[in-house]
């Protein structure tokens, strides 16, 4: 490269630094003419923030930690029998709800099923539309929805092998309340399931015994009837059936939202950009009418 253009390159770099830097000073003397207006703008963007940031529904988290019940008879020296009568059941017609439960329960706990008992039972349709018009019709549907989008999150750990039930709301006693309930119910509902199956199993298998004579087909039988009969006498007794409740809700006391401070700096920073623009508006609109005036002066003249 020779030293010409060498010379023009530099000095067309100085030229653009040059123009930036008149840029910048230009907007500096902008925003100080009118510094007033930015900062009464500022002013009244911050106020917007600390009216929505104390007139905001604060709302509490309320967790609930589980871990999912090990059937006592999956491990041990009873493993390899139940698994074999596993086997032996499904050839019968028979499904062993100890075998089947582990998905079963993880299942029920995120499933539409419990979230709209939950509902019915706690009779929280009408808490769920309150910020619905009360003209159209309450639906079970729209309220599951609602339920689970804003008030109810649940979260698998894979790798500590736990669970934990989220419930937000604006109360933090009810929070706490709900979370509980919620994981309750799911047991519930889950050993209910297991008593009447098992029961059914059990009716079924003393039918299957009286109608053989074949003593082998009998012993298999009977030690269906033993494994469902210890089913149903662990469903009975332990209210903890499918989940166990490792660390229960309580109710807290800090809350998640709103984030007063966040809302108040938001306000703030709107404002000033809002300021800004305003700032600049009114000046290019002086300039551009001062442009206007300046052509019909000099038309004037002529």
């Amino acid at each position: 490269m020779s030293r010409v253009e060498t010379s023009v390159s530099s000095s067309q770099r100085i030229s653009h630094e040059q123009s930036d830097a008149d840029g910048l000073i230009v907007a500096i003397g902008v925003l100080w003419r009118y510094k007033y207006l930015v900062i009464a703008v500022t002013v009244i963007g911050g106020l917007i923030g600390v009216f929505l940031a104390l007139t905001a529904t604060e709302i509490y988290r309320a967790e609930v930690m589980i871990v999912q019940v090990r059937d006592q008879r999956m491990t041990g020296s009873a493993a390899p029998l139940l698994n074999q009568l596993s086997g032996l059941a499904t050839l019968a017609g028979v499904t062993l709800p100890g075998a089947a439960r582990t998905e079963q329960a993880q299942g029920l706990l995120q499933s539409r099923l419990l979230a709209e008992e939950f509902i019915t039972r706690h009779d929280l349709l009408p808490v769920l539309w309150e910020d619905v018009d009360p003209d159209e019709p309450q639906s079970m549907w729209l309220a599951v929805t609602q339920l689970r989008d804003g008030i109810l999150d649940i979260a698998e750990d894979a790798r500590r092998g736990t669970t934990t039930v989220y419930v937000e709301w604006k109360d933090p006693e009810v929070a706490a309340r709900w979370a509980n309930d919620y994981v309750a119910l799911c047991n519930e509902l889950m050993r209910s399931r297991a008593l009447e199956e098992t029961t059914r199993n059990i009716k079924y298998l003393n039918e299957q015994i009286a109608a053989t004579n074949v003593v082998e087909l009998q012993q298999v039988m009977y030690d269906l009837v033993k494994s469902e009969t210890q089913t149903l006498m662990l469903a009975n007794a332990r209210d903890e059936y499918a989940f166990s409740v490792i660390d229960p809700a309580v109710a807290p006391e800090e809350r998640i939202s709103p984030q007063r401070r966040v809302m108040v700096m938001i306000g703030l920073v709107l404002g000033a950009a809002a300021g800004a623009v305003l700032a600049f508006g009114l000046h290019f609109w002086r300039r551009y009418r001062s442009g206007i005036a300046g052509h019909a002066f000099a038309g004037g003249e002529r």
